[in-house]
């Protein structure tokens, strides 16, 4: 809870206590009467009122500021009912010592009869001692619930981002590894394509470095890095390549995760067939004001198997439950030969 917020409810307990225990009311005239104000120390009525009052301010902010956040500890009731026990005790001996003692030996008067019992003091002071005490107690414990809430949802926000940074951190040497192999391929092949593919590659990573960086990026950039993903793989593909993508956005500037989508489309590069005439690897994006959906379906390609398989898609399910839990569908079915994936976001 802030700090205002904190302070606005001790104005509105304090704006409560004054008018209910510090305001009288005419019966006949209804007009309003402030005795505290009156400052006659003489009158008795008014003296215990000020007493009374030292005392509630003293032990409420006693109890509030120092008692609970030193020593309230749920595991250890014992000790909390022993300084309780103790802030009683507190209370009657001060009322008692302005009240019975003071009071007397100076203006002539006291608060009780003359003959009353200690038991009798003790257990009647234990009613007007709790009201300070109950009261401090509820507000402190109402402001101390809401702090911990508050640390509550900032610790898992900064775990959350904390993991998400962690997965970004996978995916970025994971495709720069994958590239650096497709170049290393086509220089070794002395292909008039290694420029092309270098200049693919700077794009990749400038994407990665700096964009990547951010929580969310327009959709029309993550189409745009797709693209020239596509590009860059289908440059090493012996053969014609038979890939089509699909692509329908009503908004390109509809803000996503970012590289939350590529690793379905690496997956199809690297365990599947995308060279096949007769089943091409398809890949649509449709994008709604309401969802987002990505299909992927391919041959698979029995031979293409490697230690970091599997890896792209764990990363992207576990991002996928940070980013929109409870509110995406990750569906994969595998029927020989063929390979699909679907992922449909509520947005």
């Amino acid at each position: 809870m802030k700090k205002k917020y904190i302070i606005l409810l001790h104005i509105l307990f304090w704006g409560y206590y004054f008018i209910q225990e510090l305001v009288i009311v005419n019966n006949k005239t209804y007009a309003l009467h402030i005795p505290i104000f009156s400052f006659d120390i003489k009158n008795p009525e008014i003296a215990f009122l000020y007493s009374f009052d030292f005392l509630f301010l003293f032990i409420f902010y006693l109890n509030y500021l120092f008692v609970l956040p030193r020593f309230f500890d749920a595991t250890k009731l014992g000790r909390m009912l022993l300084v309780l026990c103790m802030l009683f005790g507190l209370f009657i001996l001060l009322r008692y010592t302005l009240e019975e003692v003071l009071y007397y030996q100076i203006f002539g008067y006291r608060n009780y009869n003359e003959g009353t019992t200690l038991i009798y003091y003790v257990y009647d002071n234990l009613h007007y001692g709790s009201r300070p005490i109950v009261a401090s107690s509820v507000l402190w414990f109402i402001v101390n619930h809401s702090r911990l809430q508050a640390e509550k949802i900032e610790l898992i926000e900064s775990k959350r981002e904390t993991e998400i940074n962690f997965l970004k951190s996978q995916i970025n040497p994971h495709f720069i590894f994958n590239t650096l192999n497709n170049i290393y391929y086509l220089v070794f092949e002395k292909s008039d394509k290694s420029l092309k593919a270098i200049e693919q590659l700077s794009s990749l990573m400038r994407y990665m470095t700096y964009e990547s960086q951010n929580n969310t990026i327009a959709i029309q950039r993550e189409i745009d890095y797709i693209e020239n993903f596509i590009a860059l793989e289908s440059m090493r593909i012996s053969g014609t390549t038979n890939i089509l993508f699909h692509i329908e956005i009503q908004n390109p500037e509809f803000r996503i995760p970012p590289l939350l989508l590529i690793p379905f489309i690496e997956n199809g590069f690297k365990h599947g067939v995308v060279n096949n005439p007769n089943q091409a690897f398809e890949i649509k994006l449709i994008q709604t004001e309401s969802q987002l959906e990505l299909q992927t379906t391919n041959l698979i390609n029995d031979y293409k198997k490697d230690s970091q398989s599997g890896v792209g898609i764990e990363n992207v399910k576990k991002r996928l439950q940070l980013y929109y839990p409870d509110k995406h569908i990750l569906e994969i079915t595998t029927s020989q030969p063929v390979y699909k994936t679907l992922l449909r976001i509520d947005l």
